[in-house]
């Protein structure tokens, strides 16, 4: 298994590669801190699953994936967040996310997730809210 980690908190990336790699024996690929730098990594492509923080500088996570996406439909992206209150099912799946993992959970719900979204499946916490981003 080939992921692509995406988010700019430095802590939370190596905690979360060394969980993926010593815990669940996946390979994480590559590393990106925003949007644009995910982007521009050379082996994007090769990716199975991609984890996709929301809330960056530069690039935010929804627009980094509705380009990657255009680029290659096939990417499987799950978003990352810290922030419920700021995501909305309806943004995500619009957006072409697969799945959608918070933060505080993502060590109970990464293996799940992940296995959902290779089936085919949508892999969306039951707490998730449904409207869209009022702006």
């Amino acid at each position: 298994m080939k992921i692509i980690m995406v988010d700019d908190n430095v802590a939370f990336r190596t905690n979360l590669k060394n969980y993926i790699e010593e815990s669940l024996g996946y390979t994480v690929i590559a590393e990106a801190s925003n949007g644009l730098l995910f982007l521009d990594l050379p082996n994007l492509w090769d990716a199975d699953i991609v984890l996709m923080d929301i809330v960056m500088d530069e690039m935010d996570g929804i627009q980094a994936t509705k380009l990657a996406l255009w680029r290659n439909p096939q990417l499987k992206i799950i978003a990352v967040t810290m922030h419920s209150e700021r995501v909305y099912l309806l943004q995500l799946i619009e957006t072409g996310f697969r799945g959608c993992v918070f933060k505080p959970e993502i060590h109970n719900q990464l293996v799940n997730a992940i296995q959902k979204v290779l089936e085919g499946k949508l892999f969306i916490p039951d707490n998730i809210p449904i409207n869209k981003k009022n702006q």
